[in-house]
Order: structure tokens, then C-alpha cells, then sequence
């Protein structure tokens, strides 16, 4: 009788601690691609790696450069930077953090093959001095580069090693490691499972090196990507998840209405955009063999063709507004004055396709991903049907992002989705470097979707890298970003509007950049 009742009560006593445990669900309509923090330039997959890998240096809450994993840096001389680094701090399978474990993760980042090369364009090398001071090489005079290394974070060399994984995976190559599936960071949160497209599990890192100043009080969070747009809103309406970034913005009124969940909504730094394929030849079949968006005529018709007001009010609910800039108003680089004056007017559309010899159309490949920009789906649909109007025939495939990318990245179709926010340096310099610069097969280029390249859009940039002035330096980009627009090797469609929904029970901060930062929120 004695055993029995010790046994219940130990039973009610593992039963309370359970549910003691604050345990918080995360949904979204997909998956976090991989888990190799090099792999892919993806603001959901840097969010959550944030949870799990830290850089040397951090964004604060009011977007300045605050110490991480490095305490104190001193700029040496004018492409040098000596960083102190932090001391006792572990990465989760126990590996002390020092300076082995920087370089390691430089030479990485650095690599041709890294999928996020680009977001570290400033960054050269990396030299140890000792245990805990190293010396990062840089560009000349970089403007950016500590912008640049909060996107840079630090794995472990060991770790890496002995797993074969010091090589970066890239999902744009289709390259994957140990890495994208395991992790090893010294973050808030340990990687427990992952099990992809089904679910991964995060438990609180109990010996995190700054838990005297932890902000949150959440021990595990679930993630689960659910496609299906009813069934995420049911769980969320039921309390089975807790908090979902992608949300369809015509079910935001129905949701404001449940006195369980919060919805909230803000403009985002994203841009989503159209490219065209500037190449020499056309994916699609024709009976030329001419490529007729090399024509500026063109490219003016197509964006002429589409009335983007009607999508922002009908599909995207009238929750944000047109894009006419390639930037977010909250981007260093934004110049309202150099706007696109491209308003739907299909006639005029039909008049430039007859002044570029296309009046009869012509046939164009248009690919579109699936879950990863707010109703997507349905924008890319529209955009075929105004198209089709003015005799252009676009054969629009629906893809998910695993196939998607490799499809994109590698030029293979004609008309591509893509979505900016210019994370993680906030600033015009990432869009200027990555997407409008001409390819050079190293720092620039690496999403020149279009092919695109002018030379005075080049210099600008360039120029930019290395001047320290900084309103100089913003004119630079304002001026490489005007002359851009004016060539129009994309066709900017609306600000991407952020959308959570979080139970009651869930405080936390929404910000413009779309990150989810459960590092810093609480449960109720």
C-alpha cells in the first residue's frame, strides 16, 4: 500500500513538473530549409538558426551593433579588425568557444561555394592571435562589415571536423552536410530532434553564457511547418500552436475577433519582386530566337500590363501598398523621389510590345514558389492573367521552395519570384551587392537573377563599399538604386506586410525584419 501511494505520488509530482515545463508551439507554412547557417540567404532560416548559432557581434533592440560572442573590437588600420573575445563560453555538445572556432567559421563563410558569400562581401579572412583575440581582414575601409558579421554565425571547428563538414553546403548548388540537419551552436536554445518537413525541437540551453541576463522564460519550443493553411489557423484557434508568422491575410479579421489569440501586423523591410531573364535566349520555346525582355520596351510593357493596385487590395487585402522603389522606406538607400512611374495602363502596354515587334506576344517560362512570400500563389496567378491580356503567354509552374531555388538561382526560367528585406545588414547595400551588381562569380551578384549588368550601376556600388562618409555613401546607393529601377531588370510588386498570430499566453516584440526572437519573449 506504502509502495502504491509513493508511486502515486511520485507520478502526480513528474505530472506537475511536466506541466510546470513552459513548452511553446511554432508554425509556419514550410520548413526551415537547413540548418547550416552558410547554406541559404533565407531571413526564416536565419531566424530560427539565431535561436540556436550567435555571431560576434549582435542588432539591440534599436538596430545598433551590440558585443555577442566578441566583447570589445578596435579597428587596427583601414582593413583590419582586432576582436576580444568573449571567455567561458561552451557550444552545446561542451566545446569551449575561442578563437579556433572564428577563423574555422570565416574560412567557411568565405568559401566560393557558401550559400550566404554574399552577405559577408566585406569580410576576407580571419587570423588568430590567441585563445581569445583574432584579427577579421576586410575590404578597404568597409563601411559595412560589422553589419555584415551579425549575419556571420559561429559554429564549431571541432565539431565540425570531426563530422566533415568544415566545407559549406549551399542550397543553391544542392549541396547539403552533417550540418543541415544537426547542429552545434552556443545560442539560447540546443537542437534536441529534427525531423524534416515534420517537426524540429528546441530545449533551453541551461548553461548559456549570458543567462544572467535572459530575458525569456520558455524551456522548449516545438516547431512544425504545416502547409495547409486551415489546418495551421485551426491548431492556432484550438491552442495547439502558439505562434505563426504566415498567416492568410484574409482571415486576420476572423482572427481578431478570438479572444485567445493577438493578431499582429506591421510593415516589413521586404520587397517582393518579379525578375526578368535578361539572358540571350529564353527558356520558354518562341519561333525567334531573339530574348525580347532585353528590351527595356518590353520589360515597361509587362509591368504596365499588371494592375499591382488591385493585387494589394484584393489578394493582398489592402494590408500594404504598391512598390515602386526596389527598397522599404526603412532602408538606408531609399530615395522617395527616384519612384517608378509605371502605372496599369494596358494599352500603353500593348503600344510598347507593337514599338519592340512583339505585337503578336510571345511564349515565357514563369516559375513561383510556394510558402515562401505572402499569398504568392495567388499574386503569381494574377500577374498570368493580366499578362495574358496583352498576348503574353506565360506557362507559370507552382514549386516548393526545395525545388524552387535550384530552378531560380540557376537561371532557369524566365520570370522568378523572389523577396528582399536586405537582412541581416538593413541597409541598400545588400540589394546594390547581391541582386544589381553584375555577376563576378565571388562577392557580387549571387541573386543577379536577371543577368543584369550596367557599369555605371557597378562603379556606384563599388564605390560605395569603401566610402566611410555616410551621407555620401547613402547618396552612392541612392543614385546606384535610381539608375536601376530606370533599367528595370526586376518588377518590384508591393511591401510585404508581417503578419503573426500568437495566443494570449505569448508576449513578444514584432519587428519590421520578420524575425521571431524567442529569446526575449515570455510566457503568460
Amino acid at each position: 500500500m506504502k509502495k502504491t501511494m509513493l508511486t502515486l505520488g511520485l507520478t502526480a509530482l513528474f505530472s506537475q513538473a511536466a506541466m510546470a515545463e513552459n513548452s511553446l508551439v511554432w508554425t509556419q507554412s514550410i520548413d526551415i530549409p537547413t540548418l547550416d547557417p552558410y547554406a541559404f540567404a533565407s531571413t526564416s532560416a536565419l531566424a530560427f538558426q539565431n535561436h540556436i548559432y550567435e555571431g560576434l557581434v549582435q542588432w539591440d533592440d534599436n538596430f545598433n551593433i551590440a558585443p555577442a560572442l566578441a566583447t570589445a573590437w578596435t579597428q587596427v588600420d583601414n582593413e583590419t579588425i582586432r576582436f576580444t573575445l568573449r571567455k567561458g563560453v561552451t557550444f552545446h555538445n561542451g566545446n569551449p568557444f575561442n578563437a579556433d572556432d572564428v577563423v574555422a567559421s570565416i574560412e567557411r563563410v568565405t568559401h566560393p561555394d557558401s550559400g550566404i558569400r554574399g552577405n559577408a562581401s566585406s569580410v576576407v579572412s580571419a587570423r588568430k592571435l590567441s585563445d581569445y583575440e583574432v584579427e577579421i581582414k576586410t575590404t578597404p575601409s568597409s563601411p559595412i562589415v560589422l553589419n555584415e558579421l551579425t549575419g556571420v554565425l559561429i559554429m564549431d571547428k571541432e565539431w565540425l571536423t570531426a563530422n566533415n563538414a568544415l566545407m559549406p553546403s549551399s542550397m543553391s548548388l544542392g549541396t547539403e552536410s552533417f550540418a543541415t540537419n544537426n547542429a552545434n551552436g552556443t545560442g539560447p536554445f540546443i537542437l534536441e530532434s529534427r525531423r524534416r518537413d515534420a517537426q524540429m525541437v528546441l530545449k533551453v540551453n541551461e548553461k548559456w553564457w549570458n543567462n544572467a541576463q535572459k530575458q525569456h522564460n520558455i524551456d522548449k519550443v516545438v516547431f512544425k511547418p504545416v502547409s495547409s493553411d486551415a489546418t495551421r489557423l485551426a491548431g492556432l484557434m484550438s491552442g495547439e500552436f502558439d505562434i505563426t508568422t504566415d498567416v492568410p491575410l484574409q482571415d486576420l479579421p476572423r482572427l481578431e475577433k478570438d479572444p485567445k489569440l493577438t493578431v499582429k501586423i506591421k510593415p516589413s523591410l521586404r520587397v517582393d519582386y518579379l525578375s526578368f531573364n535578361m539572358a540571350d535566349s529564353l527558356n520558354a520555346k518562341n519561333d525567334f530566337d531573339a530574348n525580347p525582355l532585353k528590351d527595356i520596351r518590353v520589360r515597361q510593357a509587362l509591368v504596365q500590363a499588371v494592375n499591382r493596385d488591385v493585387i494589394v487590395k484584393k489578394i493582398m487585402r489592402d494590408m500594404t501598398e504598391v512598390a515602386n522603389t526596389y527598397v522599404a522606406p526603412g532602408i538606408a538607400g531609399y530615395d522617395a523621389s527616384s519612384q517608378l512611374e509605371l502605372p496599369y495602363d494596358p494599352n500603353k502596354a500593348k503600344q510598347l510590345l507593337k514599338e519592340a515587334g512583339y505585337q503578336d506576344g510571345f511564349n515565357i517560362a514563369f516559375d513561383c514558389v510556394q510558402g515562401a512570400y505572402i499569398n504568392a500563389e495567388q499574386w503569381c496567378q494574377a500577374v498570368q492573367r493580366y499578362w495574358a491580356k496583352v498576348g503574353i503567354n506565360a506557362s507559370l509552374n507552382m514549386h516548393p521552395r526545395s525545388t524552387y531555388s535550384t530552378i531560380r538561382d540557376q537561371g532557369k526560367t524566365d520570370i522568378a519570384v523572389l523577396g528582399w528585406a536586405n537582412l541581416p545588414l538593413i541597409d541598400a547595400y545588400s540589394i546594390n551587392q547581391q541582386l544589381l551588381h553584375s555577376k563576378d562569380n565571388g562577392i557580387y551578384g549571387a541573386f543577379n537573377i536577371p543577368t543584369y549588368r550596367n557599369d555605371v550601376v557597378d562603379t556606384y556600388i563599388e564605390q560605395a563599399s569603401t566610402e566611410l562618409d555616410k551621407d555620401k555613401r547613402v547618396a552612392l546607393m541612392a543614385a546606384a538604386l535610381k539608375q536601376a529601377q530606370n533599367d528595370l531588370p526586376y518588377m518590384p510588386l508591393h511591401f510585404e506586410p508581417v503578419a503573426w498570430v500568437t495566443s494570449k499566453k505569448l508576449s513578444i516584440t514584432q519587428q519590421s525584419d520578420n524575425v521571431v526572437r524567442l529569446w526575449k519573449a515570455q510566457i503568460q
